[in-house]
């Protein structure tokens, strides 16, 4: 595992920490698809990649500015645990920690970076405390061209204090700690007179200090940005300079204790969970009497607007992708209690900018609740609702109906409820004649998609194994 930690400009302390256990790739800028983002005005929108080699960790510029290691400008080098990486000749130091490694800043048996491709020396790393801070704040949510080469004058900034704030009576941490708890030092640096005047009218984000414009609303240590969903229980959210998901309940589940336990129930097992198919699951907390689930925000282009662009879905690339879902569920419906997750369909998958893992596609909208699920979906959602959530008894074997008519929806790009026909005194989805199908794949719809739960596959171990016999 490596910790990349970014230290304070003046006072070289610990400003904010990331850790990467599974990526040998971790891309660092100030584009919001970055691993780590940060944004200067000296740093581009994708500086440098961190990249494991051979057992080895190593960075790899590719920002206009440059970067550097212990002082020295490199385009290519070795990273040791205790060393020091600064993106931009005065831009933010990030500090290197990886496991099972001790400092090597004095151990001549590791390659110095003269060993890889240096441009130019700099001095021994100078004095922090004579530095000014420059900005380092997040990058906007509209895209902007690459920065040129930048007369490094650092910005005048100013830290901001953020107010404490109350422990919640209902706190649960999730495996991806994304946030330095508790310690205002870890404020995001911001201009004290930025008026976002050259961010254009429908930024979310100022391009200049890297704070929100508009923010709907605060929720605890988040501003909100603006809902993700009509029923607003739904938010993009913003804090030091991350932008994650806010799920929390619709009004009307508010008012009633049962459900509000069981939204909290639900956020305890998601905070355990951890699956290259969904998002990191950071906390959930509660504020004002109501709780909320903050979840990674995946970008990217969802299964919906890909056919809305593309058309059907070749057969292979259908049944693997709906072969990664069966996978999740298996590992969601393992768990104690299973999780199910009630909204399958394809607006709820994306297939992600950057690398997510090992999965092409990533499900998304976790949280609903039973008997709130129906009630908040539109028309064309209801289709994926298998018969007995309609009707508040869902299960396991649910979501797989739900997966069913998604795997239809992506090979034929055509609403499911066009399919559906009387046959065998039973009105329900008929595929065994559609010619872009299959027999083979129409035969594992039919059964997933089976009005009696009893006779769907039993598991959604049980579908994946199926759906690999067709690959």
């Amino acid at each position: 595992m490596i910790t990349l930690t970014l230290l304070h400009p003046v006072q070289s302390t610990p400003v904010q920490s990331w850790s990467f256990e599974h990526d040998p790739v971790i891309r660092i800028g100030r584009a919001v698809d970055n691993h780590v983002v940060l944004y200067s005005a000296v740093v581009s929108r994708y500086h440098v990649e961190v990249r494991l080699t051979d057992d080895r960790w190593e960075v790899v510029n590719l920002g206009t500015n440059g970067t550097y290691v212990d002082g020295k400008r490199v385009n290519q080098a070795p990273l040791v645990s205790g060393g020091i990486m600064r993106l931009a000749r005065s831009g933010p130091n990030i500090q290197i920690s990886i496991e099972g490694q001790s400092s090597g800043l004095g151990d001549e048996s590791l390659p110095s970076a003269e060993a890889f491709t240096i441009e130019e020396d700099e001095p021994d790393r100078a004095d922090l405390s004579s530095v000014s801070s420059p900005e380092v704040v997040p990058e906007p949510l509209l895209e902007e061209a690459e920065p040129v080469l930048l007369e490094e004058e650092p910005l005048a900034a100013e830290s901001i204090e953020i107010p404490s704030v109350e422990v919640s009576p209902f706190y649960v941490g999730g495996r991806y700690p994304l946030f330095n708890q508790g310690n205002n030092e870890s404020a995001v640096l911001q201009s004290s007179h930025c008026d976002h005047q050259r961010s254009p009218g429908n930024s979310l984000i100022c391009i200049d200090c890297g704070f929100p414009i508009h923010p709907i609303k605060t929720v605890g240590r988040y501003q909100v940005l603006k809902s993700l969903n009509p029923a607003g229980n739904s938010l993009l959210a913003w804090r030091d300079g991350h932008t994650v998901v806010l799920k929390t309940l619709p009004l009307k589940g508010l008012n009633n204790p049962e459900l509000v336990q069981q939204f909290e129930d639900r956020c305890r097992l998601l905070c355990q969970l951890e699956h290259p198919g969904m998002p990191k699951v950071f906390e959930a907390f509660e504020q004002d009497g109501q709780p909320y689930l903050v979840s990674e925000m995946i970008y990217g282009s969802t299964l919906r607007e890909w056919m809305a662009q593309q058309g059907p879905i070749p057969r292979y690339q259908a049944v693997q992708w709906v072969l990664e879902v069966s996978r999740l569920l298996d590992y969601l419906h393992k768990q104690a209690p299973p999780y199910i997750h009630r909204r399958i369909q394809p607006s709820n998958l994306i297939r992600p900018k950057m690398s997510h893992g090992s999965s092409q596609v990533v499900l998304v909208d976790f949280g609903e609740l039973r008997g709130l699920t129906v009630e908040s979906e539109t028309y064309d959602s209801v289709v994926y609702i298998a018969p007995e959530q309609q009707v508040g008894e869902d299960g396991p074997l649910s979501d797989l109906y739900a997966l069913g008519v998604t795997l239809l929806n992506l090979l034929t790009a055509q609403e499911p409820d066009a399919f559906y026909q009387l046959g065998d005194d039973e009105f329900r989805l008929q595929v065994k004649d559609v010619p872009s199908i299959g027999p083979d794949v129409a035969e594992i719809i039919q059964k997933l998609t089976h009005l009696q739960p009893a006779q769907r596959f039993e598991s959604a171990a049980a579908v994946a194994e199926a759906l690999q016999q067709l690959l």
